[in-house]
């Protein structure tokens, strides 16, 4: 049995989206990261920077979403990944696209608009809101030219990409990122959200 250590937000949604999709069996453990759980030697024992999500396997652990994504798609024979290795690669660009660039900027948006006001009791800096928006004008439209494409990120068929995508999407219900302007993208992420395994991971992390 696979056991997922998260918190409720978009970077263990990805690993739970991703497990739900795949039909795992898995325990889901909330590490509080508001009473700094992740940072007591229990969880450091997992996870030397005391981060989360975090996978225990046979006692082993293994953490950065975008490698237990991987792992777990390879687990279950390369199911919402590739056995082609150019497609394997092109999955592989989205997610890294994901995490340089798009999910860097929409997490500034998280930063600034829902962490720092929560726990913090600090206010956005619009500079850095600024800064980010102008980036994802930027970089949303590659998105929005995937999916006039095909239905999904990477194919016509669901990926590890869309799991991982998705969840750093979650970001605009939250603050001031819009849509709007990407037809496309909105379709696809109000598609994705529909689905069955989204909705039961989505219930999972955000209890």
């Amino acid at each position: 049995m696979i056991r997922i250590y998260g918190y409720s937000t978009f970077n263990p949604l990805k690993v739970v989206i991703t497990a739900e999709e795949l039909g795992l069996e898995y325990d889901y453990v909330f590490v509080d990261l508001g009473k700094r759980e992740n940072m007591q030697e229990e969880h450091l024992a997992r996870h030397p920077m005391g981060k989360v999500p975090v996978i225990e396997v046979d006692g082993e652990f293994l953490f950065e979403s975008s490698a237990i994504c991987r792992y777990l798609a390879r687990s279950q024979g390369n199911s919402l990944y590739s056995d082609n290795l150019l497609q394997a690669g092109k999955i592989d660009q989205i997610m890294d696209t994901m995490s340089l660039h798009i999910g860097r900027w929409l997490s500034i948006f998280f930063w600034e608009e829902l962490i720092k006001p929560k726990f913090f009791q600090q206010d956005p800096d619009p500079a850095a809101l600024e800064e980010a928006a102008g980036f994802l004008e930027k970089q949303l439209p590659y998105l929005e030219n995937l999916l006039s494409q095909h239905s999904f990120l990477a194919a016509g068929e669901i990926s590890i990409a869309d799991c991982f995508a998705y969840a750093y999407m979650t970001i605009t219900d939250n603050t001031g990122v819009s849509l709007h302007s990407y037809p496309k993208l909105s379709a696809w992420y109000e598609s994705m959200g529909a689905r069955p395994a989204v909705q039961a991971a989505k219930a999972k992390v955000f209890a």
